[in-house]
């Protein structure tokens, strides 16, 4: 469930770049992140790795858009996000792994 809403996420997103709405992946791609981490809560409500996802997107969403003003230092900028995905991405491997 969650590939599927992320990728109509996808889809929506796209389609609005190509309508020249000026809204579109660039601006919209933490919608995808919210999209895989709720369609997988409602696949299994326990699991750690879906509810963690969707927990982070919504963080992004609020303060790239809704103007959370946390006070973060450049370098905690610059690798958290991405050393965050890497994890919340093994996160997902090793709980397959299992399955």
């Amino acid at each position: 469930m969650g590939l599927g809403l992320a990728l109509i996420a996808l889809g929506v997103l796209i389609l609005l770049d190509r309508l020249g709405t000026g809204y579109g992946l660039r601006e919209g791609w933490p919608w995808i992140v919210v999209a895989l981490g709720v369609g997988n809560i409602f696949r299994n409500i326990k699991s750690l790795p879906a509810w963690v996802t969707a927990i982070i997107g919504i963080l992004i969403v609020g303060a790239k858009y809704y103007s959370f003003d946390i006070s973060i230092p450049v370098i905690v900028k610059t690798y958290f996000l991405p050393a965050l995905l890497i994890v919340m991405g093994l996160l997902w491997l090793w709980k397959y792994s299992k399955d």
